[in-house]
């Protein structure tokens, strides 16, 4: 580790344990109740990722029913922020002030995450798995913060390594979101076509959210014979896309997209016009007859009847998985405290549902970050490649 993150990581750990010291450790814990809060968009463009935490709160029901965690029943507080950022921090707020949780499991969107994050470090609470993939979650380490979601420059290095070698596409386009989410993305793609062959993006254009009618954009992708574009966006603006593309007579460029598009949800939007489709995914596919994915499945159907099993369902169930862990590992006597330093203790863990091995270390808080490739085809999700980590 080197220095300055050293300084930075004792820091932190002195912060929490004045923290303990004041005797905020067990806010959140009764004798037979540990209380977790988590936001969604329940409402708003990008309601779809509701998934995530619907399959959180099915997992939690599940663990419930197997006796809960050393004793302790769980109970998953979920508050609607609408994939606004300029909502975010009052819901938090009341999930860590008047809701009184133990730690923060997942919260969807890059932007509304970063909308929390120094508010969630002044008090040093367990973060596990925010809905993000930008690197400043683990890069340079954050005490309290682990996730297990590869970051965006990941799986853009990932994906563009698959198209060059693999595709055979001659000018190469980007449609990316107005936020980290986006930029780290593009990134990725960038860094990722340059390192293979020196490739690079001949036109790139910005989505913002909420925008319906990208006509112009696909228009333009057509006017610079753009054959290949990928596509950084919630799932909405790839709708908006591909919608945009259809009604464009003799285009059909090969779409490239970010695992936040890795979900039936897209089939859903657009239909067939879906197929064809390269995506990055950190999942095993719902189709899978993986053990992990088959426990999965069976949870979900049992706990959370109504959910669509899928890639959101997957993130919301993994990532709760590894909150469970660490709590397990912490004792009976649970504290934040013993929380972040179990959850450290997590080595090459495979009794998870992502079908691979998941590691912590006081370094590290990255748990994974590799992602396959996964393609679209008549209505569900083929898998293309092993795990790749460029």
């Amino acid at each position: 580790m080197q220095g300055s993150k050293r300084v930075q990581y004792s820091f932190a750990v002195l912060a929490v344990a004045v923290l303990l010291a004041c005797g905020g450790t067990d806010v959140g814990v009764s004798s037979d109740e540990i209380v977790i809060g988590t936001w969604a968009p329940l409402t708003g463009p990008a309601s779809n990722l509701s998934t995530i935490a619907q399959a959180m709160e099915a997992y939690f029901a599940y663990v419930n029913a197997e006796g809960g965690v050393n004793g302790r029943m769980l109970r998953l507080i979920i508050k609607d922020d609408g994939y606004n950022p300029s909502r975010t921090p009052e819901v938090v707020r009341e999930l860590v002030e008047e809701d009184r949780i133990f730690a923060m499991l997942g919260g969807n969107g890059t932007a509304s995450c970063l909308a929390v994050k120094d508010y969630i470090a002044i008090r040093a609470i367990p973060w596990v798995n925010p809905g993000s993939g930008v690197r400043v979650w683990t890069t340079p380490v954050i005490p309290y913060v682990f996730s297990t979601f590869p970051t965006y420059v990941t799986e853009g290095r990932a994906l563009a390594k698959y198209v060059v070698e693999e595709l055979d596409a001659k000018k190469y386009g980007l449609l990316y979101q107005e936020s980290s989410f986006g930029r780290e993305g593009q990134e990725g793609v960038r860094v990722g076509l340059r390192a293979v062959k020196g490739k690079e993006v001949a036109l790139e254009q910005s989505y913002t959210v909420g925008d319906a009618d990208l006509s112009d954009v696909a228009q333009k992708f057509k006017d610079e014979e753009i054959d290949l574009i990928f596509v950084w966006t919630i799932s909405e603006g790839a709708a908006a896309l591909v919608t945009a593309i259809d009604a464009i007579e003799d285009y059909s460029p090969q779409i490239v997209g970010t695992q936040v598009l890795s979900d039936p949800i897209m089939f859903e939007l657009v239909g067939e016009s879906w197929d064809g489709t390269i995506l990055a995914s950190s999942v095993p596919e719902s189709t899978s007859d993986e053990p992990g994915v088959v426990r999965a499945r069976e949870i979900l159907e049992k706990y959370g009847p109504g959910i669509e099993f899928g890639t959101y369902a997957m993130w919301g169930l993994s990532r709760a998985e590894v909150l469970v862990e660490g709590m397990r590992r912490a004792g009976r006597e649970l504290t934040r405290m013993q929380l972040i330093a179990s959850l450290e203790t997590i080595k090459n863990w495979s009794d998870n549902s992502l079908g691979t091995p998941i590691s912590f270390s006081r370094e590290s808080h990255q748990g994974l970050n590799a992602v396959h490739v996964v393609k679209a085809e008549g209505g569900k999700l083929v898998h293309v490649s092993d795990r790749m980590q460029p």
